[in-house]
């Protein structure tokens, strides 16, 4: 039996993942992160999701604008890293719309 709940008002968002082809749809305010796992691909990681390692970098190939502002600890670790202005931590970027990622192993 399906419930329904009026009361509550959740936005989500599609993810895309090139060049696998995989979609997920997932609740506003998900990670990158969480949004790859559900995808069931795999995502370099060695701090636990926390912003610390870098190993979790994506390129994101549309909609940018749809995450998260960058804070100053990630912009620290991406710099470290030369990474390019279309990259994000996929444990720090938060989804507030449609968004297309890759990697280089996908």
């Amino acid at each position: 039996m399906a419930m329904s709940f009026p009361e509550f008002n959740v936005e989500v968002a599609s993810v895309h993942f090139e060049p696998s082809s995989r979609e997920v749809r997932v609740v506003h305010e998900t990670s990158l992160l969480d949004s790859v796992l559900q995808a069931g691909l795999g995502l370099g990681q060695s701090c636990d999701g926390i912003g610390l390692c870098g190993f979790c970098r994506v390129q994101v190939a549309e909609g940018i604008e749809n995450l998260s502002p960058m804070a100053e600890e990630e912009r620290k670790i991406l710099g470290a890293q030369h990474a390019g202005d279309n990259e994000r931590l996929a444990c720090c970027a938060r989804i507030a719309g449609p968004v297309t990622i890759t990697t280089d192993y996908w």
